[in-house]
């Protein structure tokens, strides 16, 4: 009798952790499902010298996340522009002349992290050119807006125009989209005169007047 109440009770063990292997997936390893990079949209310098330290996020598949930046393969679309070790540290390239934009990938061999974007300046400029390719433009057309810079121990001025910050007296009848140079006269602007300036690593341009006609 003892024998017999033995073997049900350990039958009915192994039969609980058989249910509950198959209810909980027991035993299963939770497995990589995304990787997440960052930060993105970070200008570093080459003189100074200012490095960035990029990081990698893994979540899986049970919902938990784990910190992956030392696991990755790293890797730098342009490293004539800026690299990346490792460990995911990027360093601009010494050459760098202006300004130049590399995108920092990662992956784990099965699974590949949304790019981001780092911009090298080469520093910050001594100054800004800005000008226009219609100073007066009638309503409902675009303008060309051209950003130039100087670098130090540079006498070559370098294309600036997708880095700038706008500055603009009214946004309302002009739109600028940070990242172009182009703007759109609205169709129903006032004939007036529009101020247009960029500013880049805190030194702002000359200013440009846009004559609504």
């Amino acid at each position: 009798m003892r024998s017999c109440g033995r073997k049900s009770y350990l039958m009915a063990a192994l039969c609980s952790l058989a249910v509950a292997a198959g209810c909980t997936g027991f035993f299963v390893k939770a497995t990589l499902s995304s990787i997440q990079v960052g930060p993105s949209n970070q200008t570093i310098t080459v003189n100074p010298l200012v490095k960035l330290q990029m990081s990698a996020t893994g979540t899986f598949s049970d919902g938990s996340t784990q910190d992956l930046t030392g696991k990755v393969l790293w890797s730098s679309s342009d490293t004539s522009c800026a690299t990346i070790s490792t460990n995911g540290l990027v360093t601009p390239a010494a050459a760098v002349a202006g300004l130049c934009t590399t995108t920092i990938g990662a992956d784990d061999g099965t699974i590949t992290a949304s790019s981001v974007s780092v911009t090298v300046s080469q520093g910050t400029p001594t100054s800004i050119t800005l000008t226009v390719n219609n100073p007066t433009p009638p309503v409902g057309s675009q303008v060309q807006f051209r950003a130039q810079a100087l670098f130090p121990g540079s006498g070559t001025l370098q294309d600036i125009t997708n880095s700038v910050s706008w500055n603009n007296s009214d946004t309302t009848n002009l739109t600028l989209t940070q990242g172009s140079g182009v703007g759109t006269i609205s169709a129903s602007a006032p004939a007036e005169t529009i101020t247009v300036s960029a500013t880049f690593d805190n030194v702002t341009s000359n200013t440009v007047n846009i004559n609504v006609q």
